[in-house]
């Protein structure tokens, strides 16, 4: 009650307040384009506002979700191979496994549907909303609630296998950065800054650290959310969180490897042996994972209201606000290949198929994209 209340202020606040006026994007310069993309393929997934909705991938075999209760399957060419309409608001995004998708709605329902057809398999009620994509195995769906709660329900029949109840303090934007499964670890980075490492199997701590720390006087400044998810690669886990810090930790025992001040709302990538950190400002900076010393920034897309990035290919890949796809070189940062994908915001993080990505966006626009070779 105590969270639900510091939320509610929280929102008030900012209502109240007079919102200083956003700064206009960074004009795009013209660029040298040494990484050609193709728009492969696009299609519509539905309009209405797709905040937080994200793909899912098996194989050649694509889920998607729209927020007016559409489920899709698709194959590699985004033709349909059947639409399901659950007639509920989707708000979580898609999972799948080798016999179901699995999406999460407005009213906190868990719904299975058959990969083989579309039917409902199951519909499970949840304590409250899941905003974040669930994660799915051949034996489990992983949900994370909004208010704290992460729960393990049996693949094929939606029973409970774990619960948790994280004891979160401070304030937060309910909601938070999408989970990880990393093997059999599962990464969760909670709101006020706190990332827990579970045994995916049994919901068992394997080890948690306090990776962010607000320093802020007001509650919209002590805020340490992110829409990152924690990036891991190599036996290490990376996170980054407005009002916060950037680190880079063991991801076998937690240990902290370096940490450093950063207002990184979307969040890091742990790639090409470096932690790349998009602020949200939209300034882009790379740090050595050895040492945590600057390699380079980037103020070419600031203000541009980018997504969490993404490795495309041997570049890093960010969506902005006007659904320009930009790749940089990890070496330096600089713009090496850019490509319109659609007019709308591109929230949430490209997801990787092939040799390219897939990249919805806030209208409902699914496009595939690939790096000509």
């Amino acid at each position: 009650m105590h969270r639900l209340l510091s939320c509610a202020v929280l929102f008030a606040l900012v209502g109240c307040s007079s919102a200083p006026e956003k700064p206009d994007p960074t004009p795009l310069e013209r660029i040298t384009e040494r990484v050609e993309l193709d728009d492969v393929e696009s299609t519509s997934l539905g309009g209405g506002d797709q905040t937080g909705l994200s793909p899912a991938v098996d194989g050649d075999v694509i889920a998607a979700a729209s927020a007016g209760g559409d489920v899709y399957l698709l194959n590699a060419e985004l033709d349909e191979l059947w639409d399901t309409d659950i007639d509920r608001s989707i708000v979580g995004g898609a999972a799948l496994n080798s016999s179901s998708v699995y999406v999460t709605t407005a009213d906190a329902v868990l719904v299975a549907l058959s990969r083989d057809n579309g039917e409902v398999r199951f519909e499970v009620a949840l304590p409250s909303n899941s905003t974040v994509p669930p994660i799915a195995t051949d034996s489990l769906v992983l949900v994370k609630t909004q208010i704290g709660q992460l729960l393990a329900l049996n693949a094929t029949t939606g029973e409970t296998v774990w619960f948790e109840e994280a004891q979160e303090s401070g304030v937060g934007i309910r909601g938070g950065a999408p989970m990880t499964l990393a093997g059999d670890v599962l990464f969760v980075l909670w709101e006020s800054g706190r990332i827990v490492a579970y045994q995916a199997d049994t919901g068992r701590i394997l080890w948690e650290r306090q990776v962010a720390v607000s320093r802020g006087r007001s509650p919209l400044e002590r805020i340490v959310d992110s829409k990152g998810a924690p990036s891991v690669r190599n036996n290490l886990v990376a996170t980054a969180t407005r009002n916060g810090q950037v680190s880079l930790l063991d991801a076998r025992n937690g240990q902290l490897i370096w940490s450093l001040d950063s207002d990184a709302y979307p969040g890091a990538l742990l790639a090409f042996n470096a932690v790349t950190v998009v602020e949200t400002d939209g300034t882009i900076s790379a740090y050595s994972a050895q040492s945590g010393e600057s390699l380079w920034t980037t103020e070419a897309l600031k203000y541009r209201e980018l997504s969490p990035p993404v490795v495309i290919a041997d570049s890093i890949g960010v969506v902005d606000l006007e659904g320009e796809l930009h790749l940089l070189d990890p070496a330096d940062g600089s713009i090496i290949g850019r490509l319109d994908v659609g007019g709308d915001k591109g929230k949430v993080a490209p997801v990787a198929i092939g040799n390219g990505v897939l990249v919805q966006l806030l209208d409902g626009r699914l496009s595939r994209v690939e790096v000509v070779r």
